[in-house]
């Protein structure tokens, strides 16, 4: 794991954006930041690699080339991918700027945007900061907050227009949902749940959603098994039993290729 970090000078009492702390991360599977009502916007763009994001409840999967928008006060969770992890670039930063432009731009909600069109933003972004930290509040930070909420409406515009919901995928990612407490179904019993070919309906999940249906409910599962570990004295050998994983060594096992860490000591990093 290995960070750098970018500081900007001071902001004006009244400066519309403060940048706090900007960046790039070539993450880890031990990669994992929480917080819960910050007063931080974050927003980061992931260069290669994999990960999870959950906001409020809502779970996406950031991969290269996709953005991710954090809002300040929310309950938020990211984690790189242990076997393809995150390398990201990424600010920080709050004022009254960025809010007013998500409601002018109609962003109410928008966190993630798929194939985020200017990654260069994020770039040139950095290596003005590093060349004039002092400006970051009244040039670099503005310009930056512009590009990034322009481009963030043209991208959504234009995937609106051109994409075309997959029935079957969302019919069968609901189904999955039912499942979490459950044994997983075999690649067949999906695809009749659909009425396609096995094949179809790797490809036509995966186009939709960016994974698997198997990798899909694997990590509904995982999710589930780190609320449990958190949130309940609930053993180890229970919470996978209760998940339907074969035994307690074969989630402990899957557990930790996932997120990087064992169960176990998953628990007590998260012990209140």
């Amino acid at each position: 794991m290995r960070e750098e970090f970018i500081f900007s000078g001071t902001p004006q009492a009244d400066s519309p954006v403060t940048v706090q702390l900007a960046g790039s991360s070539w993450c880890d599977g031990s990669y994992v930041i929480e917080r819960n009502g910050a007063d931080l916007w974050v927003a980061e763009f992931i260069e290669s690699g994999t990960g999870t994001l959950t906001i409020e409840g809502v779970t996406c999967h950031p991969a290269a080339g996709d953005l991710y928008l954090v809002p300040p006060m929310s309950r938020h969770r990211y984690s790189s991918s242990a076997e393809t992890p995150w390398i990201k670039h990424w600010i920080n930063f709050s004022g009254p700027l960025m809010a007013e432009l998500v409601r002018l731009y109609g962003l109410e909600g928008v966190f993630y945007v798929p194939a985020f069109s200017r990654p260069e933003l994020f770039k040139n972004a950095l290596h003005q900061l590093r060349l004039h930290p002092q400006e970051a509040h009244t040039r670099i930070g503005p310009e930056f907050l512009m590009g990034l909420i322009v481009t963030m409406a043209a991208d959504l515009h234009a995937a609106a227009r051109k994409h075309q919901p997959s029935p079957e995928a969302a019919a069968l990612r609901e189904w999955l949902d039912t499942l979490i407490f459950a044994p997983a179904p075999s690649l067949l019993e999906m695809a009749a749940k659909i009425s396609r070919s096995r094949g179809q309906t790797i490809r036509i999940f995966k186009n939709e959603y960016g994974e698997t249906p198997t990798q899909y409910l694997i990590e509904r599962k995982l999710e589930t098994a780190r609320m449990l570990l958190r949130g309940s004295p609930m053993a180890i050998k229970k919470i996978a039993e209760q998940l339907c994983f074969s035994d307690e060594y074969y989630f402990a096992a899957m557990f930790k290729r996932k997120t990087g860490i064992a169960p176990g000591r998953y628990r007590a990093a998260h012990m209140k």
